[in-house]
Order: C-alpha cells, then sequence, then structure tokens
C-alpha cells in the first residue's frame, strides 16, 4: 500500500501540464460530464466572481438559484477551483447536518481523483502522505491533498454543539443548503448564531464566503440576505433570485397543471423538465422550490385549486375505507373542533374524500358519529390524532364502542373497526408541513372529493392555515396518510435533470441585482 501512496506521488509530480487559462475553457475540460451545455448569464457572472478572486477579500457571493439549477455543482466544483489556482489552501464546506456536509465533500473528492484532474494537478489529485508513508487524506469529512489544500466539512449541527475545528483558519467558507422548509423562526435565529459565532468568526482575515440556497420559506437565511434583512455578510453582492421559468404562466386541466407560456432560464431545465417537474413535485412546491414563491397564498394553501368532484353513483369500487379523526380533548366554546374525515382508496390509487365533518364536541360524541360512520361505509379502521390524550383513546374509544352495543345502535355481533393511533409529534412535522404533503396529490388529481358534506371540507382546505379552525383539514392529513402508506399513488415520470448543463440567455444590464 505505501508504495503504492509513493509511486502514484511521484508519478504526480510528472504529469502536470498547464491547464486551459480562462474559466469556461477551464470547466469544459476539466469537468465535461458536469459542463455540457452553454451558460447562462447569471452561471457567466458566478465563474467570472470565481476566477477573479486573488488575495484580498471580495464581497460575499449570494447565489439565490432555483432547485435543480446547478447550486452545488457550481459551488463544489469552485472550490475545486480556488484549490488548482492555489487562491486559498483551506476551505470549510457547511451545511445544515454534518451528514450533507459530508456528501458534498465526497463529490469534490471524486472531481479531485478524476483522472483529468491528475493530468493538469496531480499534487491537487493525490493525497497528502505523512512522514511515514501513510496517507493522511481521504476522510469522510476531511480532503487533505498533496499540494496542501485541506477541504472540512462542517454541519451546522455539529458546530452549534461546539465542536472543535482545526486552528488553522479557512480561507473560502461554502453555505450550501443551510435552510430547511420546515424551520421554524427559533431554529433560523439558532443557525444564524452558529453562523455568526462561531463559523464567520473562525475565518481568515481574507475569507471568501459563498452562500448558495434557493429561498424556501420567507424567513430564511437566504431570504434575509437577499432582501437586505441580514445584519451579517453586510458586504455582498446578490445572484438572484432566479427562477427556472421567467414570465411562467400555467392552468389547472382536469385536476393537473400544464405551463402554458415562459422561457426557461437554463437548457437543463428547459419546459418540458419543468412539466415534469411539476407533475412530480406538485405545483405549490415547483412555485416554492424552482420558482422562489415562498409566501402562501391569500386565505390559504389550497384556495388556488379547482376541486375534482363525483357523484356517489360515479364513484368506483374502493379497495380501503378508513375514518380519522383530529381530536380535542374538552368540549368548551375555547375548545378547538373536532374533526372527522372519511376516506377511501381505489385501485387506480385515487383518493376519494367520502364524508367531512368538524364541530365542537365532547371526545366521546366524536368518537360515537367516527363509529357510525365507519361502520355505515364499511371502514376497516377508525383511527385518532392521539398528541392530546396519548393512550386514554383506546380504552375511550372501546368504551364507547360497548355503550353503543349497550343501547342497540349496533349489534353484539357486529365487527368493530381496528382503532388506530398516530402521532404528529412522530417525526410527521407542524400542521403545515404535513398539509403540504397532502397538497401535492391535490395538485396532480389524485384526490376526489364525493359530493355531499364535500363543502365542508372544501372551505376548511381554502382557509387553512390562516383561520381557525384546523382541525378538519389534519384529520385529512391522517385519513389520506393511512392511505398512502399501502396504496401509494400511480408512479409518476421521475425526474433526472442533468444539473450541469446550462443555457445561455441575453444578459441584462448590470451583472448583480
Amino acid at each position: 500500500m505505501l508504495a503504492r501512496l509513493r509511486e502514484k506521488g511521484e508519478q504526480a509530480q510528472a504529469k502536470g501540464q498547464p491547464a486551459p487559462g480562462h474559466w469556461d475553457g477551464w470547466l469544459t475540460t476539466l469537468f465535461p460530464s458536469y459542463f455540457t451545455a452553454p451558460f447562462a448569464a447569471h452561471h457567466e457572472d458566478f465563474w467570472r466572481w470565481i476566477w477573479d478572486l486573488k488575495g484580498e477579500q471580495p464581497p460575499a457571493l449570494i447565489v439565490i438559484w432555483p432547485r435543480s439549477g446547478g447550486k452545488s455543482v457550481n459551488a463544489e466544483t469552485a472550490v475545486v477551483a480556488v484549490g488548482a489556482r492555489e487562491v486559498r489552501d483551506y476551505a470549510w464546506y457547511c451545511c445544515e447536518t454534518q451528514e450533507q456536509a459530508d456528501k458534498h465533500v465526497e463529490t469534490i473528492a471524486a472531481m479531485l481523483e478524476s483522472e483529468i484532474v491528475e493530468q493538469y494537478y496531480p499534487s491537487l489529485a493525490a493525497r497528502r502522505i505523512g512522514k511515514y508513508g501513510h496517507s493522511k487524506g481521504w476522510r469522510r469529512s476531511r480532503l487533505w491533498t498533496a499540494s496542501g489544500f485541506t477541504i472540512d466539512a462542517i454541519g451546522l449541527d455539529v458546530a452549534a454543539r461546539g465542536a472543535r475545528v482545526e486552528e488553522s483558519r479557512p480561507g473560502l467558507i461554502v453555505f450550501d443548503d443551510v435552510d430547511s422548509k420546515h424551520d421554524s423562526p427559533k431554529t433560523t435565529q439558532r443557525k444564524i448564531d452558529t453562523i455568526t459565532t462561531s463559523l464567520l468568526p473562525a475565518g481568515a482575515s481574507d475569507v471568501i464566503v459563498l452562500f448558495v440556497q434557493n429561498l424556501i420559506t420567507p424567513d430564511s437565511i437566504a431570504s434575509r440576505l437577499a432582501d437586505g434583512r441580514a445584519e451579517f455578510l453586510a458586504n455582498r453582492v446578490i445572484s438572484g433570485p432566479y427562477p427556472a421559468i421567467e414570465g411562467l404562466a400555467y392552468e389547472q386541466r382536469e385536476g393537473r397543471y400544464v405551463i402554458t407560456a415562459g422561457q426557461a432560464t437554463w437548457v437543463g431545465q428547459d419546459l418540458e423538465t419543468c412539466q415534469r417537474q411539476m407533475d412530480t413535485w406538485g405545483l405549490s412546491a415547483f412555485l416554492q422550490e424552482a420558482q422562489h414563491k415562498v409566501q402562501i397564498p391569500p386565505g390559504g394553501m389550497f384556495n388556488h385549486l379547482e376541486y375534482r368532484h363525483c357523484t356517489w353513483d360515479e364513484l368506483p369500487d374502493l379497495v380501503r375505507v378508513v375514518v380519522w379523526v383530529d381530536p380535542a380533548v374538552t368540549a368548551t366554546d375555547q375548545s378547538d373542533s373536532m374533526g372527522i374525515q372519511a376516506d377511501g382508496v381505489g385501485e387506480d390509487g385515487i383518493i376519494y374524500r367520502l364524508w367531512s365533518w368538524e364541530q365542537v364536541t365532547s371526545p366521546e360524541d366524536a368518537l360515537r358519529r367516527a363509529i357510525r360512520k365507519a361502520l355505515q361505509l364499511k371502514a376497516e379502521s377508525v383511527g385518532v390524532e392521539t398528541d392530546q390524550g396519548g393512550d386514554l383513546w383506546e380504552p375511550v374509544y372501546d368504551r364507547v364502542w360497548e355503550h353503543l352495543v349497550k343501547d342497540g345502535e349496533i349489534a353484539a355481533s357486529t365487527k368493530k373497526p381496528e382503532f388506530k393511533e398516530n402521532k404528529a409529534g412522530a417525526g410527521y412535522g407542524p400542521k403545515v408541513h404535513r398539509a403540504s404533503q397532502m397538497l401535492v396529490d391535490y395538485e396532480q388529481g389524485r384526490i376526489v372529493h364525493v359530493l355531499g358534506t364535500h363543502a365542508v371540507l372544501e372551505r376548511a382546505l381554502n382557509r387553512f392555515p390562516r383561520t381557525k379552525p384546523l382541525d378538519l383539514v389534519d384529520a385529512g392529513f391522517w385519513s389520506w396518510n393511512d392511505l398512502r402508506e399501502e396504496s401509494p399513488p400511480p408512479a409518476g415520470e421521475t425526474v433526472d435533470v442533468p444539473i450541469e448543463a446550462y443555457t445561455g440567455r441575453e444578459r441584462k444590464k448590470g451583472l448583480w441585482r
């Protein structure tokens, strides 16, 4: 092993030859599988900024590009360029979690180990060897090259716990995907505190800072940097926000949203690709992730929909039927409402919303209504979201069943629907996140409202999450989640977007917005 490492080092010293001097030739020569098409104007601006880096500290570059718009592949390649051009000798690649950061550093390692990089930068492609011939790189979270260029993966989750970093001060800090769409204001502030008190102060006096992210939420770190609210990195230039489609127009056709107008900003994410992404992600996710539309529409998350309907006569045979209750634990004027949703799923994966109910009542009355409806619809189970009340719900369910039998409403021989439970605290996230998952199915035409109590459900959906009560929408999520877990929707086309492909477009005046 040691002999092979020494031999590789000796070969590396003999291989070096001049690399292309201009950034576009450099990229297409060293990384032909990553950069295969013309660049958009904002990609060109990005690489001019990288190529102009020298000894002094430049303004921080804040890159706000769409999902699948090449943010990470450009950031990763920029790290290689900084090392190859010997602009700095130590870099941090920072992400929300250590696992994310490690994966980006692994990608950079694969770039460095390519035969083409070794041909032009042999010492950059070779691992650093210690005094006794032992390789000192690669590790999952660190690359240490024979040229002396070092890259560390830093997760904000680890940095926030006070993890020790090397005594050397990084000359390049890349922030990539530090925001999450589920971040609360408290979480965002905690991340900002980590960035401003632990990471940025550790940088060298001439540290280069590159931040890449789509907006995700109105109050994310990226949003604050883009609109000027962020007090840190005050000396910054902004690349974006650039959407995937400029002038986007779309309309709903039979439950599916179709792009009707607009100009794609690069060829790897052309209108056809964007349509597939919209079909796969759902309209709201596409607008959020690719178009930077991060505000909840006026009125609510669902009020842009044209709901699909059918009559009971048009209802197909259902594979499974379930009833779910989103409860409150008291029945006073100040209580939350009880929400009950009954749904069934057909063989084609379409979910049919059969019955909806929302009102302030007692837990026992809500379960009584749910059981009656479950028996009427031949549902296999009655489920309860048990964050409130915990393990008390199943005994209450059994007691209500016994009372219904005793009162003669149910025959003693009747098969009792299975009791199910689930908890929002079991990793499902807050109400808005749960609803956003269900929204994708609505936008892809995979949910149909059966005429009857549909107006109750649609009023609840259209006001969510602006106005209470919110319980029926949450009951609808648990019912949808139950059916989807075992009856996934029909598989759509997967989208394999070549994020290294770019397109040229007419340059606007000024390099940066």
